[in-house]
């Protein structure tokens, strides 16, 4: 018996039967015309609903997943020039470029996708990572007891509310296929939340099947229709704490805010530069111009980029305390709290221990370097010297040697453009406020 509270919950999150009735006739029509696109080009495909609407789990607002199933032994050039083609069913198709190619556009008022895959009976057989969707949904279907519909419908809004929700590459969290299984594991949204209580960094939770390989993800949910794979395998470390914390938080006091978080307020600058004056450490804000290309192939890029400029100021003496990427209108920007913002003008530089053969060549090189300021000197049992930084600030070094970082092929062509970094009051610029109060204001999103 579901508890009043989250029965209020799912009244609000629960498609009505008028969106429903549109959402079948939206499905009925997709599949109609897809079917006769198909045969008028003499295709061996079937379209096939998949995603929440066809396992009966859906939102309010949801999309509809459309896949065109092509047999095993179509070429995959004819699959994706066939398969994007009859995306054009689409009102304002968009070309999705992923492992296959797809289209997004609209239909009825709806989002729509129509993704081209291979038509497999067993997860051995698959081409491709989409193509033991349609064996997902007949899994689902196979298994879900009456009821347990709203209970996954729970846990996704909930996730969603917490700020873990999507298995893409933004958010790195629980997918919906991973909501749904948890919820045929542990029975109920609240069976999940409880039993989540004694996840750890090594757990592993299995349906039907046990895992056929060792995983070595934070939480690993074997997938019930291929035990090579792990679903939860998009699921950090921080994610996984971010959702039992919030379990625990929630089973003790529940409340709306869990769904329906109140959205982050951006402090004002005058507010952000007090804040930053309080907490007395070097801010740094760089960015690019955002390539246009999909968020899956971004955010991967941020990551890498966001990772190769916090390794250049930490080998460099510039300690990062808080960092975090942000998408702001057409940049990234990479926002930095240091340490420190400057460091002295002299550096020590170790070499080798002084009883090794090749020191002569450490001593040769530095006693002619006009970088030296003092040395060679032995500090322990090696040779040291003290040379000159070549940029004494966080920004001075950023600039000096940007160019040298791996940044992602397409953020690299863009930063060829233009790469804007401040330092200090300059970093806190207006258009960067939200982004800076996320790095600021910790609070969990139920909390604000």
């Amino acid at each position: 018996m579901m508890p009043p509270f989250e029965e209020q919950i799912l009244r609000k999150i629960l498609p009505s039967a008028e969106e429903d009735r549109r959402i079948q006739g939206v499905v009925r029509d997709v599949m109609k015309t897809l079917e006769g696109k198909i045969a008028a080009k003499g295709l061996r495909a079937k379209p096939l609903l998949v995603g929440s609407v066809a396992k009966g789990v859906h939102l309010t607002g949801t999309e509809i997943d459309i896949f065109v199933a092509f047999p095993a032994d179509t070429p995959r050039e004819v699959l994706e020039r066939e398969g994007l083609a009859l995306g054009d069913v689409l009102e304002r198709p968009v070309r999705m470029y992923a492992e296959h190619p797809y289209t997004r556009g609209w239909y009825g008022g709806f989002e729509v996708e129509v993704v081209p895959c291979y038509r497999i009976t067993d997860a051995t057989q698959r081409m491709s990572a989409v193509d033991r969707t349609p064996l997902h949904v007949d899994y689902v279907l196979g298994h879900v007891k009456q009821g347990q519909q709203n209970d996954v419908r729970l846990l996704k809004a909930w996730a969603e509310g917490i700020g873990v929700y999507g298995a893409e590459a933004k958010v790195l969290g629980f997918s919906g296929y991973l909501c749904e299984l948890l919820v045929l594991k542990y029975g109920s949204f609240r069976g999940v939340l409880e039993n989540s209580l004694s996840w750890r960094p090594t757990t592993v939770l299995e349906l039907d099947r046990p895992p056929a390989r060792t995983f070595t993800e934070p939480l690993v949910v074997v997938d019930p229709v291929d035990p090579n794979r792990n679903v939860a395998s998009a699921v950090g470390v921080e994610q996984m704490a971010t959702f039992v914390h919030a379990a625990r938080a929630y089973l003790q006091a529940p409340s709306e805010r869990f769904f329906f978080p109140r959205p982050l307020k951006p402090l004002p600058l005058p507010k952000l530069r007090a804040l930053a004056r309080k907490r007395g450490a070097g801010l740094l804000a760089i960015s690019i111009p955002a390539p246009t290309v999909t968020e899956d192939v971004l955010y991967p890029q941020l990551r890498k980029a966001h990772r190769s400029f916090a390794d250049l100021l930490h080998r460099n003496a510039f300690q990062v305390f808080d960092s975090r990427f942000d998408v702001v209108g057409k940049e990234a920007v990479f926002l930095f709290e240091l340490d420190v913002e400057s460091l002295p003008r002299a550096s020590r530089h170790e070499g080798p221990p002084v009883w090794v053969k090749n020191a002569k060549d450490f001593l040769d090189k530095w006693r002619r370097s006009p970088k030296t300021m003092a040395g060679p000197y032995i500090h322990g049992e090696r040779w040291a010297v003290d040379v000159t930084r070549e940029a004494t600030t966080a920004a001075g070094f950023v600039k000096a040697k940007w160019r040298e970082l791996g940044l992602g092929k397409d953020l690299e062509k863009t930063a060829r453009t233009s790469v804007r970094i401040a330092s200090g009051n300059v970093a806190l610029r207006s258009g960067y406020s939200e982004a800076w109060t996320r790095l600021f204001d910790r609070r969990f999103p139920w909390e604000r």
